[in-house]
């Protein structure tokens, strides 16, 4: 009984908090590493969550499967965040440029991945820019693309070239509007921190710990290297 109670403790901190830390929750946290029965017993509570938990040094994270939909972020969960009136397009263009972030930070080949310690919105929003060009400029090519990745990248592009320029404001009808719409999720989720005046971004802790320990193992490096670097040929 006292392992389920405890198991049920940590669960309820990870679930609240998204990872817990000896540094908060050290009974806690020593009770995991230290008690088999505590593991077992959360280990099961988990799997019937469709995820897992993952201790990077002295933190124990709690990391949803791609398919959860109860601890991971569902399409319309990223809509009502964005806005009552935004269209499933504007959540597939969210993801993508989560996935350009994520990439320029982290798209590095050697063994520590991360390739910078900030990014400008601006150099974001070139990058935005620049490939969504390459997909309007080459639909054979993106057609290609969509086709093996099972991505609809033109609906994608066309998306974000609707957009109105450089202004900014915080409406998602502008490139900057959207994009700080997007950054201030990550943010609330604790993976990224927005600079005071808005113009920079940085990784946190956490993300760093996720990316560099779990989501980028030599498969997943791969896969996303392949799909940035075929984009990046479609303008050849």
């Amino acid at each position: 009984m006292e392992n389920i109670r405890t198991a049920s403790q940590i669960l309820r901190v990870m679930m609240e908090e998204g990872k817990l830390e000896r540094t908060g929750n050290k009974d806690l946290f020593m009770s995991y590493i230290s008690e088999s029965g505590v593991q077992e017993v959360l280990h099961a509570m988990t799997e019937e969550l469709d995820a897992q938990v993952l201790r990077i040094n002295n933190i124990l994270y709690l990391i949803p499967s791609t398919e959860n939909q109860l601890l991971g972020f569902r399409n319309k969960d990223v809509r009502d965040w964005l806005g009552s009136n935004v269209r499933q397009a504007d959540a597939f263009l969210a993801y993508y440029i989560v996935a350009v972030i994520f990439n320029l930070f982290y798209g590095g080949k050697n063994r520590d991945p991360k390739q910078r310690e900030f990014l400008s919105l601006v150099s974001i929003m070139e990058e935005m820019d620049r490939r969504t060009r390459d997909c309007l400029e080459h639909p054979e090519k993106t057609e290609e693309l969509e086709q093996e990745y099972n991505m609809n990248f033109m609906n994608i592009a066309q998306n974000w070239d609707i957009k109105k320029g450089y202004e900014e404001g915080s409406r998602l009808t502008t490139k900057m509007g959207f994009l700080l719409r997007v950054m201030r999720l990550l943010q609330q989720e604790g993976l990224l921190r927005i600079s005071e005046n808005e113009k920079e971004i940085r990784t946190t802790n956490k993300l760093d710990d996720l990316m560099l320990h779990y989501y980028l193992n030599d498969d997943r490096v791969e896969e996303i290297q392949k799909i940035f670097k075929e984009e990046h040929h479609a303008e050849n």
